[in-house]
């Protein structure tokens, strides 16, 4: 009887954001993917932006127990795919090898490593760019140097990239020509 009772508080404490569990705990949310399904989690990642943003901050962290939750959820959208990427392009500065184990189907190498991120100027660029090829450069082991060289590619063609757009000869060069004004 009284562990029912607990388990009930905790289930309850686990739905909203209190001082003992905060919103997007990664157990809570494993625990989620357990009782409903990934489905049904990852669409919450749409349907409630508190919790999106708690899940994406959370990833980011490149903390192993909320890769196990980017492991576990499978994006039901495509902002939600975009989101998520963006979350392990910050995890790979902090734990390379673990975010270069989760590239494939589900998360792209050329999305998480080809900084997806939606605004930066040419200094965030360049620092991101030189954060993640160092954190890269970390991971020996053998059978992940393939993934590790491929993703330094496609994060050095991002750079290109994104440099190229950001310069502002880029911009004038290919500016749109303006329409004439009819009289």
């Amino acid at each position: 009887m009284m562990a029912g009772a607990f388990l009930s508080i905790a289930f309850a404490a686990g739905c909203k954001d209190n001082s003992w569990t905060p919103l997007g705990s990664a157990d809570l949310i494993l625990s989620e993917v357990k009782l409903r399904g990934a489905p049904a989690v990852s669409r919450r990642l749409d349907a409630d932006e508190n919790f999106g943003r708690s899940v994406t901050n959370g990833i980011a962290t490149g903390d192993s127990i909320w890769l196990d939750v980017a492991s576990a959820l499978v994006p039901a959208s495509a902002a939600a795919e975009a989101s998520l990427s963006i979350a392990l392009a910050s995890a790979l500065l902090r734990s390379p090898t673990r975010v270069l184990r989760m590239v494939g189907p589900r998360y792209p190498l050329e999305e998480v490593c080809g900084m997806p991120f939606l605004k930066a100027d040419s200094q965030q660029v360049v620092s991101y760019y030189d954060s993640a090829a160092t954190s890269l450069q970390k991971v020996v082991a053998p059978n992940m140097r393939g993934r590790r060289d491929s993703c330094l590619v496609a994060l050095d063609d991002a750079r290109k990239r994104r440099l190229q757009r950001i310069d502002p000869a880029y911009v004038v060069k290919n500016k749109p020509p303006t329409a004439r004004r009819k009289r």
